[in-house]
């Protein structure tokens, strides 16, 4: 009995050995929050950690704290603790090309998130082994969605409050919004370039609104813009403009909910998912390709956000999640493909993922009906 026993026991021994590292328990990837306590940042954060749950991926978090030298020691730090893959948010093309050669040198997997790498980076990386691919939104996208926003309503006027013309965000943003509402029949009669903060840009908005007292429209290329066009628009009330914000942080929430701004835009911070999706393919042996044969750029569409919807949105974005767990998990497989996440992208739209939530019991269809009646 005892010589069976031991048998047994040497045959189990021998299972557990060969079980994949990724079914016998969660593997751990790494993820820089470049400034805990940033709104947005803390929310991506959220969103990461609730995909990387769903697709069994246990996570290592680590605060930049806003300071571009401590993103490649927290990464090597990473890399020393055994991750099996980072998440990385990239501000430039130097520090995401350092990231880079440091995962790729230590045989970890990378994909970057939120921030899209240039063309440039894009092409060198394409002979890295260890890049999974990246899911950011495009700028210019961006401002091309605020842009039909305004044509929508009719404007025909219209001032931009923004960053620093030398911001590749910023500048992108500007340059869309102006393409779409000037090619539709509209004018851009000023631009307000210069720091981002709200107590800087307030200045420019109000300068803007006394230069141009015949603007309908004023557009801000992130929050802080976005609220100094409407306090600005508050001190002149000889103006009637609708005030339209990039970013969806508390402030511009309670605009839309007290209808101080008409409407704002913004990728709901699900570019996570999709970067979680593609490291955890990755990590389990499918490393997911384009159609050239090169690590996925996954494009995360940016979605007007009308104000009815505020409530919905609090709920379904902000204190829960827009895709369900399931869904989540199912981004993960050996038949997943870059057709199956770009499907999912494909149909990212406020009202397919609240059809989708009713359906799921997140929410009830009489909630819905009513946001949708009250556009």
């Amino acid at each position: 009995m005892k010589k069976v026993a031991s048998l047994i026991l040497v045959l189990m021994m021998l299972m557990v050995a060969l079980v994949p590292v990724s079914l016998a328990e969660n593997v751990t990837v790494g993820y820089n929050n470049y400034r805990v306590g940033a709104y947005s940042l803390d929310i991506l954060q959220k969103n990461f950690e609730y995909a990387a749950k769903a697709m069994g991926l246990d996570v290592m978090v680590v605060n930049d704290e806003a300071k571009i030298d401590n993103c490649p020691v927290n990464v090597d730090n990473m890399i020393s603790t055994g991750v099996k893959g980072i998440a990385f948010f990239g501000l430039n093309d130097n520090v995401m090309i350092s990231i880079a050669q440091r995962c790729e040198q230590a045989g970890v997997y990378f994909a970057f998130y939120d921030h899209m790498p240039s063309d440039q980076v894009i092409e060198m990386l394409k002979n890295f082994q260890y890049y999974a691919g990246a899911a950011a939104t495009s700028d210019i996208s961006t401002g091309r969605v605020a842009g039909e926003y305004a044509v929508s309503t009719g404007a025909k006027t219209a001032v931009i409050v923004t960053g620093e013309q030398t911001d590749p965000s910023h500048s992108a943003r500007v340059q869309g919004f102006t393409e779409v509402f000037e090619a539709a029949g509209g004018k851009v009669v000023g631009i307000g370039w210069g720091s981002p903060a709200l107590s800087e840009s307030l200045t420019r908005a109000n300068d803007l609104l006394t230069a141009h007292p015949d603007a309908d429209f004023i557009y801000g290329s992130n929050g802080d813009c976005g609220l100094a066009g409407k306090e600005a628009l508050a001190s002149h009330p000889g103006v009637n403009a609708k005030v339209y914000a990039t970013d969806l942080d508390p402030d511009i929430l309670v605009g839309l909910t007290d209808g101080s701004i008409s409407a704002a835009n913004g990728a709901h911070w699900i570019n996570v998912y999709f970067a979680a999706a593609l490291l955890k393919n990755a990590i389990d042996g499918n490393v997911i390709k384009d159609a050239d044969g090169n690590a996925p750029r996954l494009v995360v569409p940016v979605m007007t956000l009308p104000g009815s919807y505020i409530e919905l949105y609090n709920k379904l974005w902000i204190e829960n999640a827009p895709f369900t767990e399931s869904e989540l998990a199912a981004l993960v497989g050996p038949d997943v493909t870059v057709e199956t996440l770009q499907t999912v992208l494909d149909n990212y739209t406020i009202d397919n993922r609240l059809d989708a939530l009713v359906a799921a019991g997140a929410v009830t269809q009489e909630e819905v009906d009513a946001a949708r009646n009250a556009q």
